[in-house]
């Protein structure tokens, strides 16, 4: 398990003080790097792309993820804190116009959590 991420600083922290509502829009390094990659292929300049997994979630839900894939021997314990809670985010659009598709489709699935 790679030891990237925020989900690991969370972990590490243990109590974090940040709004546990907050969402987050994800997207695996490897996809990251290969959606930049298919974008410069294209050759396609001047245009703004988004890159994500299309399955954003909050703060809470990530480290319940974390906590439940058995796969990290701390366990997370909390957020206290109150703040803004973001936007949902989909790239839909992007991944039409450049014929990518995520390795990881979802946090989930990258924890091995679902198929």
């Amino acid at each position: 398990m790679a030891d990237r991420g925020a989900h690991n600083y969370w972990l590490e922290k243990g109590i974090v003080d940040a709004d546990p509502d907050h969402i987050l829009n994800l997207i695996h390094y490897e996809d990251a790097a290969s959606l930049a990659i298919a974008i410069l292929k294209k050759k396609l300049r001047g245009r703004i792309f988004l890159g994500c997994d299309n399955h954003p979630l909050s703060r809470q839900e990530i480290m319940d993820l974390v906590n439940r894939s058995g796969k990290f021997s701390k366990k997370f314990e909390k957020f206290t804190g109150k703040g803004p809670l973001g936007k949902r985010l989909n790239n839909s659009k992007t991944r039409q116009e450049i014929g990518w598709e995520p390795k990881y489709p979802s946090f989930a699935q990258f924890l091995g959590l679902q198929n």
